[in-house]
Protein backbone atom coordinates (compact mmCIF):
# COMPACT_ATOMS: atom_id res chain seq x y z
CA UNK A 1 0.00 0.00 0.00
CA UNK A 2 1.65 3.59 -0.75
CA UNK A 3 1.04 6.49 0.78
CA UNK A 4 1.40 10.08 -0.64
CA UNK A 5 4.76 12.04 1.05
CA UNK A 6 4.32 14.79 3.25
CA UNK A 7 6.70 17.33 2.58
CA UNK A 8 8.64 16.07 5.99
CA UNK A 9 9.42 12.48 4.09
CA UNK A 10 10.03 13.77 0.63
CA UNK A 11 13.17 16.02 2.61
CA UNK A 12 13.83 12.38 4.93
CA UNK A 13 12.25 14.89 7.95
CA UNK A 14 14.07 17.97 7.36
CA UNK A 15 11.39 20.87 5.88
CA UNK A 16 13.26 24.03 5.37
CA UNK A 17 11.96 27.39 6.88
CA UNK A 18 11.16 28.72 3.86
CA UNK A 19 8.73 25.74 2.45
CA UNK A 20 7.64 26.01 6.22
CA UNK A 21 6.62 29.82 5.81
CA UNK A 22 5.44 29.31 2.20
CA UNK A 23 2.70 26.48 3.81
CA UNK A 24 2.00 28.88 6.66
CA UNK A 25 1.01 31.92 3.85
CA UNK A 26 -1.10 29.37 1.55
CA UNK A 27 -3.32 28.72 4.44
CA UNK A 28 -3.46 32.42 4.97
CA UNK A 29 -4.70 33.11 1.77
CA UNK A 30 -6.70 29.93 2.08
CA UNK A 31 -8.26 31.34 5.26
CA UNK A 32 -8.88 35.23 3.84
CA UNK A 33 -10.73 33.79 0.34
CA UNK A 34 -12.91 31.90 2.90
CA UNK A 35 -13.36 35.16 4.90
CA UNK A 36 -14.11 37.09 1.78
CA UNK A 37 -16.33 34.84 0.16
CA UNK A 38 -18.67 34.66 3.64
CA UNK A 39 -18.63 38.35 3.54
CA UNK A 40 -19.79 38.37 0.10
CA UNK A 41 -22.85 36.45 0.91
CA UNK A 42 -23.25 38.63 3.87
CA UNK A 43 -23.38 41.38 1.30
CA UNK A 44 -25.29 39.99 -1.04
CA UNK A 45 -28.08 39.09 2.02
CA UNK A 46 -28.03 42.47 3.21
CA UNK A 47 -28.67 44.08 0.03
CA UNK A 48 -31.72 41.70 -0.38
CA UNK A 49 -32.82 43.11 3.19
CA UNK A 50 -32.21 46.57 2.40
CA UNK A 51 -34.46 46.51 -0.80
CA UNK A 52 -37.47 44.50 1.10
CA UNK A 53 -37.02 47.43 3.70
CA UNK A 54 -36.77 49.88 1.28
CA UNK A 55 -39.83 48.31 -0.57
CA UNK A 56 -41.65 48.29 2.41
CA UNK A 57 -41.01 52.04 3.32
CA UNK A 58 -42.50 53.07 0.46
CA UNK A 59 -45.59 51.19 0.79
CA UNK A 60 -46.23 52.63 4.22
CA UNK A 61 -45.61 56.01 3.67
CA UNK A 62 -48.00 55.93 0.66
CA UNK A 63 -50.56 54.48 2.34
CA UNK A 64 -49.44 57.13 4.80
CA UNK A 65 -49.92 60.09 2.25
CA UNK A 66 -53.34 58.33 1.34
CA UNK A 67 -54.26 58.17 5.04
CA UNK A 68 -53.42 61.35 5.84
CA UNK A 69 -52.44 63.65 3.45
CA UNK A 70 -52.45 67.33 5.64
CA UNK A 71 -48.95 65.69 7.04
CA UNK A 72 -47.57 65.65 3.22
CA UNK A 73 -48.70 69.61 2.98
CA UNK A 74 -51.54 68.55 0.99
CA UNK A 75 -55.02 70.67 2.18
CA UNK A 76 -57.94 68.68 3.28
CA UNK A 77 -60.02 70.84 1.16
CA UNK A 78 -57.87 69.72 -1.87
CA UNK A 79 -57.74 65.68 -1.24
CA UNK A 80 -60.87 65.24 -3.44
CA UNK A 81 -61.39 68.27 -5.64
CA UNK A 82 -60.35 68.54 -9.20
CA UNK A 83 -56.95 69.24 -10.46
CA UNK A 84 -57.94 71.76 -12.62
CA UNK A 85 -59.78 73.41 -10.10
CA UNK A 86 -57.16 73.70 -7.76
CA UNK A 87 -54.58 74.93 -10.29
CA UNK A 88 -56.93 77.76 -11.33
CA UNK A 89 -57.62 78.79 -7.44
CA UNK A 90 -53.17 78.49 -6.46
CA UNK A 91 -52.05 79.46 -9.39
CA UNK A 92 -54.39 81.88 -11.54
CA UNK A 93 -55.75 85.01 -11.22
CA UNK A 94 -59.24 85.20 -12.46
CA UNK A 95 -60.05 88.61 -11.63
CA UNK A 96 -59.83 90.71 -15.23
CA UNK A 97 -62.77 88.77 -17.40
CA UNK A 98 -60.48 90.57 -20.60
CA UNK A 99 -57.15 88.96 -19.53
CA UNK A 100 -55.81 86.86 -22.33
CA UNK A 101 -52.63 84.62 -21.84
CA UNK A 102 -51.04 81.66 -24.32
CA UNK A 103 -52.51 78.27 -23.73
CA UNK A 104 -49.03 76.64 -23.66
CA UNK A 105 -48.39 79.19 -20.93
CA UNK A 106 -51.03 78.15 -19.11
CA UNK A 107 -50.57 74.28 -19.61
CA UNK A 108 -47.23 74.10 -19.42
CA UNK A 109 -48.13 76.22 -15.62
CA UNK A 110 -50.80 73.61 -15.20
CA UNK A 111 -48.32 70.35 -15.62
CA UNK A 112 -45.49 72.10 -13.42
CA UNK A 113 -48.07 72.70 -10.54
CA UNK A 114 -49.28 69.15 -11.21
CA UNK A 115 -46.06 67.66 -10.71
CA UNK A 116 -44.99 69.26 -7.71
CA UNK A 117 -47.99 68.39 -6.05
CA UNK A 118 -47.44 64.87 -5.89
CA UNK A 119 -51.48 63.47 -5.85
CA UNK A 120 -51.98 60.61 -7.76
CA UNK A 121 -55.00 62.61 -10.21
CA UNK A 122 -52.24 65.35 -11.10
CA UNK A 123 -50.01 62.78 -12.86
CA UNK A 124 -48.83 64.39 -15.96
CA UNK A 125 -49.50 60.92 -18.13
CA UNK A 126 -53.09 61.67 -17.56
CA UNK A 127 -53.49 65.85 -18.75
CA UNK A 128 -52.81 65.55 -22.41
CA UNK A 129 -53.21 69.59 -23.44
CA UNK A 130 -56.54 68.73 -25.06
CA UNK A 131 -57.62 67.30 -21.84
CA UNK A 132 -56.41 70.19 -20.16
CA UNK A 133 -58.22 72.85 -22.90
CA UNK A 134 -61.57 70.79 -22.57
CA UNK A 135 -61.51 71.36 -19.26
CA UNK A 136 -61.01 75.27 -19.23
CA UNK A 137 -63.85 75.08 -21.62
CA UNK A 138 -65.68 73.68 -19.28
CA UNK A 139 -65.17 75.91 -17.13
CA UNK A 140 -65.90 79.01 -19.05
CA UNK A 141 -62.60 79.76 -20.27
CA UNK A 142 -63.16 80.96 -24.01
CA UNK A 143 -60.29 79.89 -26.62
CA UNK A 144 -59.38 82.58 -29.21
CA UNK A 145 -56.59 83.33 -31.19
CA UNK A 146 -54.01 86.30 -31.46
CA UNK A 147 -52.78 88.27 -34.13
CA UNK A 148 -49.73 85.76 -34.96
CA UNK A 149 -52.30 82.25 -34.84
CA UNK A 150 -51.51 81.37 -30.87
CA UNK A 151 -54.44 79.80 -28.93
CA UNK A 152 -55.42 82.15 -26.04
CA UNK A 153 -57.24 81.66 -23.34
CA UNK A 154 -59.85 84.36 -22.01
CA UNK A 155 -60.43 85.58 -18.30
CA UNK A 156 -57.40 84.30 -16.58
CA UNK A 157 -53.74 85.07 -16.45
CA UNK A 158 -50.94 83.43 -14.15
CA UNK A 159 -50.27 85.24 -11.40
CA UNK A 160 -47.46 87.02 -11.04
CA UNK A 161 -47.74 88.05 -15.08
CA UNK A 162 -47.53 91.79 -15.13
CA UNK A 163 -49.13 91.40 -19.37
CA UNK A 164 -51.04 89.61 -21.32
CA UNK A 165 -49.63 87.19 -23.51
Amino acid sequence: MSRALTPDDATGGIVSPDLARLGLLAEEVKATHEQRRRASEDLVAAQERLRNANAQAEAAEARFREACPVAFGIAERTVNSHPVQDWLAQRCDLSDRLAATRSTTLYRDFIEWAVGTGLPQCNPSRWPQTRFGRELSDRGYASRKDRTGYALRVGLRLRGSAHDD
